[in-house]
């Protein structure tokens, strides 16, 4: 039996463990070839060694999507300023929610990242990483310079929401920007340590499947989710 030590996890089947929260979405793009070869590749890589012997566990393809800012979640309640944690304790457990209160998201509505009508951000499949043995990501990459002078604004529009969302409620997400799909999470650190050489079979196979072609991102949306499988089925 394959112990398991990722909070994300509760089974192998896999189950997946309640995470409540909410962040700022890439809507679903509408020429969604660069996502249908991402997950033809995933479907023929289900019986590798990443998943048998390195404890990786898919995410559902359906929940595949592209964060673009953290909110609050289960794990950063306890970073939120005391005045505010109720508040934010009690939308937690309101998910699943189609309600954003004014009082909690009023910083979220003004920003640049969710009222731009159309980032046109165009991004690739750089590589397939392990992060950190906790997750198994396609890390994504700007297509040409015009693309890259897009992220950059949508860094720096990032970068001004979390300093106004922190100045309220004392929370902010990591400031490091990296546009990515996460493809599945390991049931334990240490199965994911030894995992380089199936990975870079995974990256050679998925660069590949996803060779010359685009990810088109335009629109972004408020999402609240329940767990990991969650993404994408409050999708626009």
């Amino acid at each position: 039996m394959i112990p398991i030590t990722n909070p994300k996890l509760i089974g192998l089947e896999p189950r997946w463990a309640p995470f409540r929260g909410f962040s700022l979405l890439f809507d679903p793009p509408a020429d969604d070839t660069w996502l249908r070869a991402l997950c033809a590749g995933v479907a023929e890589l289900e019986d590798d060694a990443l998943i048998a012997e390195h404890g990786l566990r898919l995410l559902p393809l359906p929940s595949y999507h592209v964060t673009v800012w953290d909110g609050v979640n289960d794990g950063k309640l306890a970073e939120v300023a005391p005045e505010w944690r109720a508040a934010w304790a009690r939308f937690l457990q309101s998910i699943p929610t189609k309600t954003f209160p004014d009082d909690l998201f009023r910083e979220v509505r003004a920003s640049e990242v969710l009222a731009c009508p159309d980032w046109d951000l165009r991004l690739r499949c750089a590589r397939i990483e392990n992060w950190s043995n906790v997750s198994l990501v396609a890390h994504l990459e700007p297509v040409d310079a015009a693309a890259a002078e897009r992220l950059a604004r949508l860094q720096a529009a990032r970068d001004a929401l979390s300093a106004a969302f922190a100045a309220r409620f004392g929370v902010r997400p990591h400031p490091d920007y990296v546009p990515h799909v996460t493809l599945g999470y390991f049931a334990n650190a240490e199965l994911a340590a030894t995992s380089a050489p199936a990975v870079a079979r995974w990256n050679a196979a998925l660069r590949e499947k996803t060779a010359g072609l685009v990810l088109p991102l335009r629109r972004v949306h408020l999402s609240a989710f329940t767990d990991m499988t969650s993404f994408g089925t409050d999708s626009p």
